[in-house]
């Protein structure tokens, strides 16, 4: 919808990752408060700004960054919950994990976790806690419904790129490597939260100013157990899962089952929630800096590709390319993901990307019009172009190119180009395929 109403482009996908950033943080805090206090809520408010998934979601916005207010807003229902709440936040509880469920699959160990959190406050002992349930499984459930339909026409075809992971049945070796792997990694990207605490100490310790021992008020009891639960159990589900089932893990999945866990150690570790707002915001600001700096140096002594890729001149060339072959606007790019997403802004008409001529990762696509009107075939330097679109035969690949381009700190960037001729006698007006949507691949 945003597209429709602004158009691609890159500002947009900042504009909307850091909207669901800011929105996570505002249901961060406002679930610290129900434990902390306002004062202990800032200080947890800043410490979680520095958590790497918030810091790096930023850049791009995908499924992972757009979880995330749907995981800090079923913990503040949960925690409403638990203090006694009646049936609305029961209902919102189940709205806001149907939704995170049509965000991404992950949600599912999210609502997992939120009902362990709901048993360890003890809530089953509520009146009407029977009633109440039944309405929080059905608001979860019935907004599924929809999809599910979609599903069983289109062959469940978004289970196999999660079976990927979930069905990789990992050996014995291959599983502890990899559970190690991915706590490992966690705990990195956790590191920010530590180093920002550890600089504000040092500032309370430097000017004295740290307040005395209970100065905060701390929930206990109930909030503060089911707020464990939903802090700890995704990221132990996934060890387990990894362990126990030889599900392949993702670094990525650490961005909602960690997302708890720096207002978490401010409630269980007091050397966090108590220093003092002045000197965690100067830590803060001290660890984003720091970030800052870091990635200016990377762009400029060391970046990847993600950092350098020409994507407008190589666009540009593109579209030089295609001129001399076909007529009219390109109508669809396939390859390359990430090369053919970042051209495609800068072209005319913005055409769709069928990544890797897999068009179950784009349904929107009709296949057969594809066939009809041709299309545009991005792939990277380096790699054969047939390895890269493994669904198009490459006798239909059509004078195969390299485009490249460098910036003015002579850092080249390129892909490779072919194209698939129009089908005979086909009419495909200014060149932009039909885009049907629910079209499976055939």
């Amino acid at each position: 919808m945003a597209i429709e109403v602004f158009g691609r482009s890159a500002t947009l996908t900042y504009a909307l990752a850091m909207t669901c950033v800011a929105a996570a943080l505002l249901a961060l805090w406002r679930c610290a408060r129900l434990l902390l206090g306002p004062d202990g809520a800032l200080v947890a408010l800043l410490l979680s700004s520095v958590d790497y998934y918030l810091m790096g979601r930023g850049s791009f916005l995908n499924h992972n960054t757009v979880m995330l207010p749907f995981v800090a807003l079923s913990a503040w229902a949960v925690l409403k919950i638990a203090a006694g709440a009646g049936w609305r936040v029961w209902l919102m509880l189940g709205l806001l994990q149907a939704l995170g469920m049509l965000t991404k699959y992950q949600m599912g160990l999210i609502a997992c976790a939120n009902g362990l959190a709901l048993l360890a406050a003890g809530v089953h002992h509520q009146p009407r806690f029977a009633r109440h349930a039944l309405l929080a499984a059905g608001a979860t459930l019935l907004p599924l419904v929809p999809h599910v339909i979609w599903l069983s026409g289109h062959h469940f075809s978004t289970f196999h790129y999660a079976g990927q992971s979930l069905l990789a049945g990992l050996g014995l070796i291959a599983r502890l490597r990899g559970a190690g792997a991915f706590l490992g990694q966690q705990l990195g990207r956790l590191a920010p939260v530590a180093i920002a605490s550890a600089i504000a100490w040092a500032i309370d310790r430097a000017w004295r100013r740290a307040p005395p021992p209970g100065a905060r008020a701390v929930t206990t009891g109930a909030p503060a157990r089911a707020f464990m639960v939903m802090a700890l159990a995704p990221l132990a589900g996934i060890i387990l899962l990894t362990l126990g089932f030889g599900v392949a893990a993702q670094n990525h999945w650490g961005a909602s089952s960690t997302l708890l866990i720096p207002v978490y150690l401010c409630l269980a570790l007091r050397c966090f929630s108590n220093r003092s707002i002045l000197s965690c915001t100067l830590a803060v600001l001290t660890v984003h800096a720091g970030a800052i700096a870091w990635n200016v140096y990377v762009w400029a002594y060391n970046p990847g590709l993600h950092h350098r890729f020409a994507a407008r001149p190589l666009a540009a060339l593109a579209q030089t390319y295609w001129a001399r072959h076909q007529h009219g606007d390109i109508p669809v790019l396939i390859g390359a993901d990430w090369e053919a997403g970042s051209l495609s802004i800068y072209l005319a008409g913005q055409p769709p990307v069928v990544p890797a001529a897999d068009w179950s990762q784009s349904p929107w696509v009709d296949p057969e019009t594809v066939k009809a009107c041709g299309g545009l075939v991005i792939g990277r330097a380096g790699t054969p172009l047939e390895q890269q679109v493994p669904g198009i035969p490459g006798a239909e690949l059509r004078d195969p190119d390299v485009v490249s381009w460098r910036d003015a700190m002579g850092r080249e960037s390129s892909v490779q180009l072919a194209y698939l001729a129009p089908g005979p006698g086909a009419s495909c007006g200014a060149g932009h395929p039909e885009t049907v949507p629910g079209t499976s691949a055939p």
